[in-house]
């Protein structure tokens, strides 16, 4: 079964997204950037992550910088979830890293679609 981490300050969005990709993903969720970091740290392994971009601690713009820099994370997908519309945001993200950027609210089964898609390219996914 794949791995996803969720990234998310709001316990809601991580509950929704829990409860739609339970069934395809082993998820571990975590409430920002310096806690995702840590978990990833100590060895664990993803295949995907989705991060919220505004989190308190290390917001999705810096967890994206320094996982991208990395040896370790630089090839783990991380879509960036966002509760606003910026133009600037979705380009800023996308040219750091991000395989994908998602407006709040969405649609649970469009993030999922999105995930197999961004697993499919990048061969994560079986």
């Amino acid at each position: 079964m794949k791995k996803l981490l969720i990234i998310d300050d709001e316990p809601a969005i991580s509950k929704i997204l829990e409860h739609f990709l339970k069934k395809e993903y082993l998820i571990t969720t975590k409430s920002d950037g310096n806690e995702g970091l840590q978990w990833l740290e100590e060895g664990n392994e993803v295949d995907i992550i989705i991060a919220d971009l505004n989190m308190p601690n290390l917001n999705g713009i810096e967890f994206l910088k320094i996982t991208k820099a990395s040896n370790l994370y630089a090839d783990i997908p991380v879509v960036i979830l966002s509760g606003s519309d910026s133009s600037n945001d979705r380009i800023q993200c996308l040219n750091l890293g991000a395989d994908d950027f998602m407006v709040k609210p969405f649609n649970p089964m469009e993030v999922q679609a999105k995930i197999n898609a961004i697993l499919r390219r990048t061969k994560r996914f079986s």
